[in-house]
């Protein structure tokens, strides 16, 4: 068989006419309609031909199907990262719903909302939520991490303490879980929630490549880090700190770069819950400074 039959066989099996008469209809295998015709130029021959397109139900049954594909993936994605998460437990069950809104944290709450419902357009631009422990802010992230996982985004919370300490067990050849697995993952996830940023008091050479790693990487990545930290607006404006990632500040900027930052003003609500209850008067009596004299 020549070349050029053997490509008219093709072409004709693709559902092109033999001649520039237009063909007779095609019935629609799902619909029964007629299935739609146009001309197109030959690919070999200075002539134009008849080829019957793909019905619109077929065309809908197909993206159906890339859907369900793409769904799918994705939800194999999202649990896959989501057995990075610490304490999953105790994060799924942290939602804007009972999340107690307190006098201080007002900026946080509208800025998370704000990164939830623009999340695609925010597009790298983060948040780093700093201020004192136990008002809040990791319940805040959590919150929004799980209105964007109900949404269909792949999201990763994680303490610093657990990321390390997980990361320095890969050594460890018997280790389940291996470097690539959690740095992919880290960098791969919609969005990464960083709980406790720098709580170190002292980080290692290795632990300072780990952050910065993952700080560039999602920088480049397009991808954006809720971070949350218990460092004081003293120490946030500190050279010290700036220089305590690294010896030329570049992770620090990276991050205020990429990040609103936000200070979270309320006070420790489990030292209130726990005064309150031993003066045996409420959470909001106490903040108001009524029987701060035992």
């Amino acid at each position: 068989m020549s070349m050029e039959k053997a490509m008219n066989n093709i072409l004709s099996r693709a559902g092109m006419s033999n001649s520039s008469s237009k063909p007779d209809p095609v019935k629609c295998k799902l619909c029964g309609k007629d299935k739609p015709q146009m001309e197109i130029k030959h690919p070999f021959k200075n002539e134009m031909r008849w080829v019957h397109c793909a019905c619109p139900c077929e065309i809908e049954q197909m993206e159906e199907f890339k859907r369900n594909q793409e769904a799918h993936a994705r939800r194999i994605r999202i649990n896959k990262v989501l057995k990075l998460s610490s304490s999953m437990e105790d994060i799924k069950n942290m939602t804007f719903d009972n999340y107690k809104m307190r006098k201080g944290a007002e900026n946080s709450y509208k800025e998370i909302l704000d990164a939830v419902k623009n999340f695609d357009e925010r597009k790298k631009h983060g948040v780093f939520i700093f201020g004192e422990t136990g008002n809040g802010k990791s319940h805040l992230t959590a919150a929004g991490g799980n209105e964007l996982i109900n949404q269909g985004y792949a999201v990763i919370y994680i303490t610093e303490k657990d990321l390390f300490s997980r990361l320095a067990a890969t050594k460890n050849f018997k280790n389940e879980e291996s470097f690539q697995e959690i740095m992919g993952a880290c960098l791969d996830a919609d969005l990464l929630i960083w709980d406790d940023f720098m709580s170190s008091q002292y980080l290692r050479d290795e632990e300072k490549d780990w952050i910065f790693q993952i700080i560039n990487g999602r920088e480049r990545a397009n991808k954006p880090i809720w971070a949350t930290s218990n460092i004081t607006p003293k120490e946030f404006q500190s050279d010290e700190i700036a220089y305590k990632l690294d010896d030329k500040g570049r992770t620090w900027w990276r991050i205020l770069g990429n990040m609103n930052c936000i200070f979270n003003k309320a006070s420790n609500y489990r030292k209130s819950k726990a005064m309150a209850r031993a003066m045996g008067i409420s959470i909001e009596e106490y903040e108001n400074g009524e029987g701060q004299q035992l």
